[in-house]
């Protein structure tokens, strides 16, 4: 929809003007709180040039985009129509014969917009801002890092022959492995201190060889200082699985691992159907954050309640995000499915504000 009326003009920019500034002022807040948690470590790290903390930051709004875009378009929607309400400019359109749902249609179409970057950004932009953000904090900003670090007693990692590892640690600067088993068969495992796998073969330091016996205990056969694994193949590309978490991943590499299964799917499968439902939904949060809020902006009253609608519409915006952290937490453990852990609160959201919206656009 290309605004060609005075008024829809009038709204566009309008709506626009609020909405650059809240979304610059929120990210400044965040930038500035960020700053303040690690600028310990900033001043006393030299190395850090301003070039690198300001793409840092450039990162973060990436990260933060699908906050910060509904959040600035809620609260932009709701300032120009409870203003043009209060003024009665609403009403002096609506009695010249242009319908509610035409009157809607400029945010609509910068809701469409956030919905676009949003997709962009969750395609291109977010994979490559989380991967660089975490690189960054892990080079100079350790404390803080460590800080965000689950404690994981191990991690495992699954193979295309049907094996796995069973790891504490992985470095991938050096590509070693630490305190790994290799877990063959339910009859055969090594233990190893040490796997580096930067050579043609992987090579364990202080490696056990475990195999079950006869009386079906598992017991140690063998030890060796050093043991290249010549029959261990490794035919995927271990900084996908180890170095890039399923929150880091594109729309599109996440889609792809549940049509082309590997074992790393199996593995993870519910952390990657939440987190490809989670991308696929949150895009629309703009538009379905005003399918929720139009409605109360077209009240006629007397006594118009314009900071109650300011005030449940935040608190509401905020309950929701915090709800759907949540509900990805649900997804991820399997407590239920990733596809109703996703979408239960958005479609409970339009059941309850939806027909009142449509209900309004076709007065």
């Amino acid at each position: 929809m290309i605004p060609t009326k005075i008024w829809q003009r009038y709204f566009l920019k309008e709506t626009l003007k609020v909405f650059f500034l809240f979304l610059f002022c929120f990210f400044f807040l965040y930038a500035l709180i960020d700053y303040s948690m690690h600028m310990q470590e900033i001043l006393k790290n030299k190395k850090i040039s301003w070039s690198d903390l300001s793409l840092y930051y450039g990162m973060l709004f990436s990260k933060r985009c699908d906050l910060l875009l509904p959040l600035s378009l809620l609260i932009s929607s709701v300032k120009v129509l409870t203003g043009l309400n209060k003024r009665n400019e609403l009403l002096a359109l609506q009695t010249a014969g242009i319908p509610t749902h035409k009157l809607t249609r400029p945010f609509f179409l910068v809701g469409l917009i956030c919905v676009a970057v949003s997709y962009y950004n969750f395609e291109i932009l977010s994979p490559k801002s989380l991967n660089y953000i975490d690189h960054f904090e892990k080079k100079y900003l350790k404390k803080m890092s460590s800080l965000k670090k689950e404690k994981v007693p191990f991690y495992a990692l699954p193979l295309d022959d049907g094996s796995h590892f069973l790891y504490q640690s992985y470095d991938s600067e050096k590509k070693e492995f630490f305190d790994l088993f290799w877990v063959q068969s339910v009859d055969k495992l090594y233990h190893m201190k040490t796997l580096q796998i930067d050579s043609p073969h992987p090579i364990g330091m202080l490696v056990d060889q475990l195999e079950r016996n006869s009386h079906g205990q598992i017991e140690k056969i063998a030890s060796f200082p050093t043991l290249p694994f010549k029959d261990l193949i490794l035919n995927f590309d271990l900084s996908s699985p180890l170095e890039k978490s399923m929150e880091n991943r594109s729309i599109s590499e996440l889609a792809t691992m549940t049509f082309h299964k590997t074992p790393l799917f199996f593995e993870n499968h519910s952390l990657v159907y939440t987190h490809l439902y989670f991308k696929l939904f949150m895009p629309w949060l703009p538009v379905l954050v005003l399918i929720g809020v139009v409605p109360f902006c077209f009240l006629s009253s007397r006594t118009y309640p314009t900071f109650l609608i300011f005030s449940l519409t935040i608190f509401g915006y905020i309950a929701f995000f915090t709800l759907m952290d949540g509900c990805i937490v649900l997804g991820e453990m399997q407590v239920a499915s990733p596809f109703w852990a996703i979408f239960t609160l958005p479609l409970s959201f339009f059941f309850i504000f939806g027909p009142r919206f449509i209900k309004m656009c076709f007065k």
